[in-house]
Order: structure tokens, then C-alpha cells, then sequence
């Protein structure tokens, strides 16, 4: 049975009913995405890569005991933020990431040296909006990333880092802001090349 087109709703059903196949396809499919964004809250690889092997322990291990419905990417978002704090939290030499603060360093770099860019012009766009975000804050950098690179809604985005819809908005809002005028640009034109910037970056992978 081919689940690889099949929904992460169908998924879900499927791993609620033990379908090994199923839980393969949904390690598959979010592994990268999970690994991506959790070296972005710790930049220990190893310890990273740890995290999401218990995660997936954890999901296959309590899969009878799961919520009949969830929004997949998201829940696994808000897993891996939970498993791996769980994991710093015991060492004493290790800073503790604030997840439900604004004080923790969300390790989001943004560069174009690895992207193989012919038009003399869309480099030189490439590297000012590369220079931008990473004039932003960490609360800010981890926003754009989910909203514009993991392209979620403002519910889901809210859910992950423990804010209020409105105050994801906010951030973003804010973030956004911030960019423009570092960039002295039209919002729409910013919105562009954030697009861009992102197509760049997942030919790069």
C-alpha cells in the first residue's frame, strides 16, 4: 500500500490504527522539517537528531492513546519544542531555551553562499534580504521562518510558540516591519522576494 500521496489526516487515522507504513511515511516526510527547525533552537546535532528518534519512539509508543484529530505538522512542530527541552532541562551547564519566553536564541542563519544564482541582480536581492533577516531579532527570525518558509497559519503558528493568534500577528506584523525598513521597500515587493528567497534555499537542499 502507497501512502506516500496520501493526506497527513489520513496518516494520522491510519498510524491511530497501528499502520506501520503509515508512521513510516509520516517519518519520512517531516524528519527533515523537524531536523531543520530544531537546529534552529539547539545547535547540537546529535543531541537533535536524538530528539526526534524519541519523538517518534514516543508518537509510535502512545499512538493509542493520541487525539483522534490533529493538525499534523504543527503537532509535531509543538513535540519536538516539548521532547527537546525536555531533554536540556536536566543539564546544569546547558542555558535552558525559554520556549514560552522571548529570550531564547532561535539559531536561524540566512545565507546565499552555497546558491548557484546567474542573474547578477537576483544575487544581489538575494543577499540583501539574507542580511535583513538576520538583523532580526529571535522570536522575530523564528516567525518568518515558520510562516514564510514552513508557510503555516497564524493558529498553528501561535500553537508552536505559545502565543496568542493576535500576538502572532503582532510578531509578524512587527517582523515584517522591521525588514521593510531595513530594506527601504514596498511590503509587496518584500513579500516577493521572501518567496524567492525561499524557492533559492530549497533548491540548495
Amino acid at each position: 500500500m502507497d501512502l506516500s500521496s496520501a493526506s497527513d489526516t489520513a496518516l494520522w487515522e491510519a498510524l491511530l490504527h497501528s499502520n506501520e507504513q503509515a508512521f513510516a511515511e509520516i517519518y519520512d516526510r517531516y524528519f527533515h522539517r523537524l531536523y531543520e527547525y530544531a537546529m534552529r533552537l539547539h545547535s547540537e546535532e546529535e543531541l537533535v537528531k536524538d530528539t526526534i528518534q524519541e519523538l517518534f519512539i514516543k508518537l509510535w509508543t502512545n499512538r493509542q492513546n493520541l487525539s483522534d484529530s490533529v493538525d499534523l505538522r504543527p503537532y509535531l512542530f509543538v513535540a519536538m519544542r516539548s521532547t527537546l527541552y525536555n531533554r536540556l532541562r536536566p543539564r546544569r551547564n546547558v542555558k535552558l531555551i525559554a520556549f514560552d519566553k522571548d529570550q531564547h536564541d532561535f539559531l536561524a542563519h540566512f545565507s546565499t553562499e552555497h546558491a548557484y544564482i546567474n542573474n547578477e541582480q537576483v544575487q544581489q536581492q538575494q543577499k540583501q534580504i539574507a542580511d535583513a533577516l538576520n538583523q532580526l531579532n529571535s522570536r522575530q527570525k523564528e516567525i518568518i521562518y515558520l510562516r514564510y518558509f514552513e508557510e503555516m497559519d497564524y493558529d498553528q503558528i501561535g500553537a508552536i510558540m505559545n502565543i496568542s493568534v493576535k500576538g502572532a500577528y503582532k510578531l509578524s506584523a512587527r517582523a515584517l516591519k522591521n525588514m521593510r525598513d531595513i530594506m527601504q521597500v514596498s511590503m509587496p515587493v518584500l513579500i516577493l522576494m521572501l518567496q524567492a528567497y525561499k524557492a533559492t534555499c530549497l533548491k540548495q537542499q
